[in-house]
């Protein structure tokens, strides 16, 4: 089988594999790994033409499951070339049935899911097509993630919001009748999330919980220290005009008040946000803004009360063993 000339599809399909693949690329050098790429691709194809296509038992043409494998383990430069040679493969369907857009959601690749969203109005009907046990993309995207995707982040609280995250990224292309369709087994996709996500939420609250227990101990530290450092003054004061600090008129003093001011501040906030963390409901929603927001705001604010103390000490010792 010769490769097909270009057709108006296989250009558009060309261009949308070039612009998702410099979106990909992070270095100055896109061009040149794209070449590369589809050069090492085309070559494979004209050598061995079985990579697209393959005879099956009744020697009828049939697509090789080498672009599903590809699919899989997410070779987005190799299936754009494949696919813009031979575009009716993003038609074809593996032993489960389900096309290279499922596959590409069930292992969380998101270039090729990407790819497949710019090719047009063929996107409109890849989208409604569901595999043997009448699964579609939202199933598919309910589907825990393999782990090698899992753990590109750590915590389990933070790879359940990145896992719905995903289904929120395919929900978004979905129509809205078929969200709530159900496959074979009788659920929904949200059904099914919670059935396969039920023991990572379980593990993302516990590590919500003993992460932000750690951080409220060490906010609690801080803001007793800070607390005691403001009215211990450093360089002590003058009893004869009512105990004025001796060195009020400092610029230093001055940056040890407003820093050790700053870190009381940072620290009680960060306090107050991990409360909030510790009492809030965990349900799976939370996971996906809320929970990460305040986790993240409780970090920051506790990261300023650290930095906060730091000069509120260095200027306290300056202080005390320069002036002093």
């Amino acid at each position: 089988m010769a490769v097909a000339n270009s057709t108006p599809f296989q250009q558009q399909f060309q261009r949308a594999a070039s612009a998702q693949f410099r979106r990909a690329s992070p270095s100055s050098s896109v061009h040149s790994e794209e070449v590369k790429w589809q050069d090492l691709a085309l070559e494979m194809l004209n050598q061995k033409e079985t990579l697209a296509y393959a005879r099956g038992d009744d020697n009828e043409t049939e697509p090789s499951q080498v672009i599903f494998i590809a699919a899989e383990v997410g070779n987005f430069e190799f299936l754009s070339v494949i696919l813009s040679t031979y575009p009716d493969l993003i038609w074809e369907l593996d032993t489960m049935g389900q096309s290279i857009i499922h596959i590409a959601v069930l292992y969380r690749h998101a270039s090729i899911f990407n790819l497949i969203q710019e090719i047009g109005p063929v996107k409109d009907l890849l989208i409604t097509f569901m595999d043997d046990e009448e699964n579609n993309l939202l199933h598919c995207a309910a589907k825990l993630a393999p782990p090698n995707q899992l753990n590109l982040v750590s915590g389990a609280a933070l790879q359940m919001m990145l896992e719905l995250s995903w289904c929120e990224e395919v929900k978004k292309i979905m129509p809205p009748l078929i969200i709530e369709m159900k496959n074979l087994k009788g659920m929904t996709p949200y059904q099914l999330f919670t059935m396969e996500h039920e023991e990572l939420l379980k593990k993302g609250e516990s590590w919500m919980k003993r992460t932000t227990k750690s951080c409220m101990f060490v906010s609690t530290l801080i803001a007793t220290g800070v607390f005691s450092a403001a009215f211990t003054v450093p360089g002590g004061t003058n009893d004869n005009i009512g105990g004025t600090p001796n060195y009020l008129e400092k610029p230093i003093f001055l940056v040890f008040a407003l820093s050790d001011a700053i870190a009381l501040i940072s620290s009680s906030t960060s306090i107050l946000i991990f409360l909030s963390i510790l009492i809030s409901r965990y349900a799976e929603e939370d996971f996906l803004k809320s929970l990460p927001l305040k986790l993240i705001s409780g970090l920051m604010t506790l990261f300023i009360s650290i930095i906060s103390m730091m000069v509120a000490f260095s200027s306290a010792f300056f202080i005390a063993y320069d002036h002093g």
